[in-house]
């Protein structure tokens, strides 16, 4: 039974997936043809002539300005910051373990989060979130990549906070580096199982920064709203494309990466979809 229910979701989940690629495939054509279209701009300079269209921006990544928790005022000498925040949970049984809280999860409570810098130097401001595709290498930031005076302000409005250095990582935390490793409550012992409940809830947070010294331009996808590039309401599109430093290079770079993309979701949805008919089948 329990063979035949995961068979149903594995099913459904990639009549999903073949439905997502099959949209795509048919929606491509319209997305080249509209990028085709839009004025592909250098410069940085916002033309009225061009209100409420689609452009593309070419951006030097050196224009790219550090990053900043605005939440927690920590500032960083990174482009792009990772928070990761995580809590100390029982899981009502025998394990208390950390467990990441992620910003789709709890909109209440501080999550898991990625702050980008601002793009100096052109008319246009950029909705951080044409950044979201940006890689480049990234690394879990130690204590030296903090600045003191920030974390001492932080410390100071939220009591209770503190810097633990683990494993070469910096953590701010409410609790110590005695309890950030899970406790299984079949070894431990009863003292050390009665020290990790009192500790649940307890929060940590790190982070990772990225640099983007792989990468010399991106081109962002948007559409222009007065002086604004925001993301844009009619191309179905990754809105950030790397490495790319004319049109022609951004339409070949766009192509290669919808075939992928497309590619890998029709093989991911025939394999659940295979997969599913199998369990059934056997169920």
């Amino acid at each position: 039974m329990i063979k035949k229910i995961i068979g149903v979701v594995l099913i459904l989940t990639g009549g999903f997936f073949t439905f997502a690629a099959a949209k795509a495939v048919l929606t491509n054509p319209s997305t080249v043809n509209q990028l085709e279209e839009a004025p592909f701009i250098t410069d940085g300079k916002v033309d009225p002539a061009n209100e409420g269209k689609d452009v593309i921006l070419l951006v030097s990544t050196d224009l790219i300005d550090n990053a900043e928790d605005y939440e927690l005022g920590l500032r960083f000498e990174y482009p792009v910051i990772h928070r990761e925040v995580e809590e100390l949970k029982y899981d009502g049984a025998d394990q208390i373990k950390w467990e990441r809280l992620y910003s789709f999860s709890n909109e209440e409570t501080l999550t898991d989060e990625v702050f980008f810098g601002n793009i100096s130097g052109l008319e246009y401001e950029v909705d951080s979130s044409l950044l979201v595709g940006l890689s480049g290498n990234s690394k879990q930031l130690k204590k030296t990549d903090y600045k003191e005076e920030d974390l001492k302000v932080l410390f100071d409005d939220i009591q209770g906070l503190g810097a633990e250095e683990y494993n070469d990582v910096l953590y701010i935390t409410d609790t110590d580096s005695r309890y950030f490793k899970n406790c299984d409550g079949k070894k431990a012992s009863d003292l050390l199982w009665n020290d990790y409940t009192e500790q649940v809830g307890a929060i940590r947070i790190s982070y990772r920064g990225t640099v983007v010294d792989n990468i010399d331009s991106i081109a962002l996808i948007g559409k222009q709203v007065g002086n604004r590039l925001e993301k844009s309401d009619t191309i179905d599109s990754v809105s950030c494309f790397e490495n790319v430093h004319n049109k022609e290079e951004f339409m070949k770079e766009h192509k290669k990466t919808s075939a992928f993309g497309i590619g890998f979701g029709l093989i991911v949805s025939i394999a659940l979809l295979l997969s599913g008919v199998f369990l059934v089948v056997k169920s």
